[in-house]
């Protein structure tokens, strides 16, 4: 891949781990050469991958919602949502056109820890390759079986008829960053 979409939280998790595992798949993204497209945010994981990506001097786009301000919480905390120094800010009208611009500038993605906006792009990126508005791939970092339940779910979608195994293969769950990495670098 030469640039990826990378999803995940704007909230930090509940381990320090995640904040670390973001900024490792930042450096790591940027030392292979590969551009970063993401959320565009300054806070959480989120603001940790693109400063792990800046960090080595690679390419990082961010992808905003125009006048967005964060959850209530962030807001009343002061904190700024949006992140600045990027190689290339994108503004959009509303998440849905972030979604669509994210995966129109990438060429496949990851998935990383996060809730519901990250289900939601997961699911947006994966029900347009259903309907072959592109085949790119896409990667779900499955960090210490954060993904099981998602697996569980694929399986009983095939079990009860309404996905084919080819769909639920068009997802690949990856245990480290390792794996991650070689798998964005080989596609």
């Amino acid at each position: 891949m030469k640039r990826v979409a990378v999803y995940l939280g704007s909230a930090p998790g509940c381990k320090d781990i995640y904040k670390g595992l973001a900024y490792e798949l930042g450096c790591r993204i940027a030392q292979a050469g590969v551009t970063l497209v993401y959320g565009g945010a300054a806070v959480g994981t989120m603001g940790a991958l693109a400063d792990g990506a800046a960090s080595v001097g690679g390419r990082v786009v961010g992808v905003f919602p125009r006048g967005f301000r964060g959850t209530q919480e962030v807001r009343e905390s002061g904190l700024e949502v949006v992140q600045h120094g990027l190689s290339e800010f994108i503004e959009t009208a509303d998440f849905a056109e972030r979604k669509q611009v994210m995966e129109d500038l990438s060429d496949g993605c990851i998935i990383m820890p996060g809730s519901f906006g990250t289900l939601d792009e997961l699911f947006t990126y994966a029900c347009n390759r259903a309907i072959d508005k592109h085949a790119k791939p896409i990667l779900v970092f499955n960090f210490e079986g954060y993904y099981e339940p998602l697996k569980q779910l694929l399986a009983n979608m095939q079990a009860a008829g309404f996905m084919k195994p080819v769909m639920a293969d068009a997802l690949t769950f990856c245990d480290t960053i390792e794996e991650i990495v070689s798998e964005t670098i080989a596609r």
